[in-house]
């Protein structure tokens, strides 16, 4: 697919089979009939499991010298999931497969196993930066959110404005992320400007 839609990505993981498709793919890839009995799922479940996962753009197809049909994970995709007491964030993309062509001699199984040892701690350290930074963001949204009461009027505009400390947006999608009338949005949003706390540029309101 084009775009990645990150809510339609967590449907697709939502499901156990299909969880179990992929983790099966990540090995090698696979013929149907493997796949099949590998899981010892039906062959017509298996089917929609992976006619979904190859729409959704997360696996892909293609026949061997003997025509056999195989399925492989397509390229890198992330979904990253972020939940904390001041926000609620999904977030899907894709990363260039930057995996090298395996030599034809036999490999150093020690010398791979030092590689994936370096990797793990380089993953480990990411993983902390990532859980500094999200605790930093908490923070913020957190005086945010107690700051903006200083120049909402109402708890209506008081969302509004932690929605746009994320950044720019239309009064459309703000309407829709807040799950309010768009009128309702606009007129907040109106009555802000006139108080010199948001300004429009075009069809994109900021603070």
């Amino acid at each position: 697919m084009i775009g990645l839609d990150p809510v339609e990505l967590l449907d697709i993981l939502g499901n156990e089979n299909r969880r179990r498709i992929l983790q099966l793919l990540s090995f090698r890839p696979f013929y149907f009939n493997e796949i099949a009995k590998r899981l010892d799922v039906g062959p017509k479940a298996v089917i929609d499991h992976l006619e979904m996962l190859e729409r959704a753009g997360i696996i892909e197809c293609y026949h061997d010298q003997t025509r056999r049909k195989y399925f492989r994970i397509a390229r890198k995709t992330i979904l990253e999931v972020a939940v904390s007491p001041h926000s609620y964030g999904v977030r899907a993309y894709r990363s260039e497969d930057t995996s090298t062509t395996m030599p034809l001699e036999a490999p150093d199984l020690q010398a791979l196993q030092i590689e994936l040892l370096s990797l793990e701690e380089r993953r480990q350290a990411l993983r902390k930066l990532m859980d500094e930074i999200e605790s930093k963001d908490m923070e913020i949204k957190r005086l945010a959110a107690s700051g903006v009461r200083n120049y909402a009027a109402n708890q209506m505009e008081a969302e509004i404005l932690l929605a746009l400390l994320s950044g720019s947006i239309g009064s459309e999608t703000l309407a829709e992320r807040l799950e309010i009338p768009k009128i309702i949005v606009e007129e907040s949003l109106m009555r802000l400007e006139q108080r010199g706390i948001v300004h429009r540029e075009g069809e994109q309101w900021s603070i």
